[in-house]
């Protein structure tokens, strides 16, 4: 019946999914959580509106040499780093306090991000990217969403094995005062955005822009939907970390949601993990709307769904065969699992971390861009289409 309505979108199911989404936002039992959840509706619906996705611009840049994708995403760093110094330096206004993405720098770290970049070219997607798949009724996502579940419980399982690599405490250019470290990120991000401008005019002789393009049906000049959709994106981000407490993250729950479904069907994990990670303790102890990156999650998928019934079209089928579907699964396992090793995904780390100033988004980035160039090596060898 799933795939049936995806063949029949139209205007009565956008409006009883509306009134569905709208219930949804309602039955959450404080006014807090419920913004949440409309906040990740709204980072959805810009994921999925503007055909905005972390994966496809690096593959972009990878096949064509064109920088676009990668050139919007670090507008979006730029302009989230400035939305979020001011809360991480005040740490607290009034009862809320703030606190930016900041994780240790280890071994784990640097394996888990190429893990998660090699998965991110044969899944097609990253953590947003296939929350935003799923939204759309993509079955090679839902499938693909499944396995990263998967993959965070091995990650989970063997928490023991990697937790004492060898680590460097926290850091985050924050910490260096006056501004300066902010400063410090943004011209950073700056240069690799002339950088890559650099790159993709020695290929075509051209740089595609992203701030002036003029449009084919009013003839105006119009900003790139890929910066409109960076600039909601850090935007929200921003409104997520100011009701939150923390910027929008999403890989926990690849771990928290498997331990919650393991204690309802009683099959007695208990792993150590758990036992050393007392956050995510509290975090199960709750119900599913009642954890703000679960709520976050959950809107995301919704948004984009209800953008996908406002189009009223199917989504774009790629054939699933045999080797797409492995590239489904081994990317979902390889995301899921470098996840929980790297401490974030696409979002927590690099999204949030960087623009925490987190010297572990930086590593993370580095080693997930590596992962993503191998995975899509892979790809186009053994022709995982997307």
């Amino acid at each position: 019946m799933l795939f049936v309505a995806q063949r029949q979108l139209g205007y009565p199911w956008f409006w009883i999914a509306s009134v569905f989404m709208l219930a949804l936002v309602f039955s959450v039992s404080e006014f807090r959580l419920q913004l949440l959840l409309v906040l990740g509706i709204a980072l959805g619906v810009s994921l999925n509106y503007f055909i905005f996705g972390f994966t496809s611009g690096w593959r972009q840049f990878f096949s064509t040499g064109r920088t676009e994708g990668i050139r919007s995403q670090l507008v979006m760093l730029m302009l989230a780093s400035l939305l979020f110094t001011p809360l991480i330096v005040l740490q607290q206004i009034g009862d809320q306090s703030f606190q930016g993405l900041v994780r240790p720098v280890s071994s784990s770290v640097v394996l888990g991000a190429f893990m998660f970049g090699i998965g991110m070219q044969l899944a097609g997607s990253c953590s947003s990217g296939t929350l935003n798949r799923v939204g759309q009724l993509r079955p090679l996502s839902i499938l693909t969403f499944g396995f990263m579940f998967v993959g965070g419980l091995v990650g989970a399982y063997y928490y023991g094995e990697w937790v004492n690599w060898p680590t460097l405490a926290p850091f985050s250019f924050t910490e260096l005062g006056n501004g300066f470290g902010i400063l410090i990120s943004v011209v950073i991000l700056a240069v690799f955005y002339s950088v890559f401008s650099k790159l993709e005019k020695r290929r075509h002789s051209n740089v595609n822009t992203l701030f002036a393009q003029k449009s084919d049906a009013t003839g105006l000049a119009a900003w790139h939907p890929l910066l409109i959709a960076a600039i909601f994106l850090a935007i929200l981000n921003f409104a997520v970390f100011w009701v939150s407490g923390q910027p929008w993250s999403i890989a926990s729950i690849f771990t928290v949601w498997s331990i919650k479904f393991s204690d309802w069907a009683s099959l007695g994990l208990d792993w150590p993990f758990w036992e050393v990670m007392t956050l995510y303790e509290t975090r199960i102890d709750r119900p599913v709307l009642e954890d703000p990156v679960s709520l976050t999650s959950i809107g995301v998928i919704l948004g984009a769904f209800w953008v996908t019934l406002w189009h009223r079209k199917a989504t774009n089928k790629m054939p699933v065969t045999p080797i797409s579907l492995a590239g489904g699964i081994i990317g979902g396992l390889l995301m899921g699992f470098g996840a929980t090793l790297s401490y974030g995904c696409n979002i927590g780390a690099f999204f949030s971390g960087v623009a925490s100033g987190s010297l572990h988004g930086w590593v993370w980035i580095f080693a997930a861009v590596l992962g993503n160039w191998v995975g899509y090596k892979l790809m186009t060898r053994f022709s995982v289409g997307r």
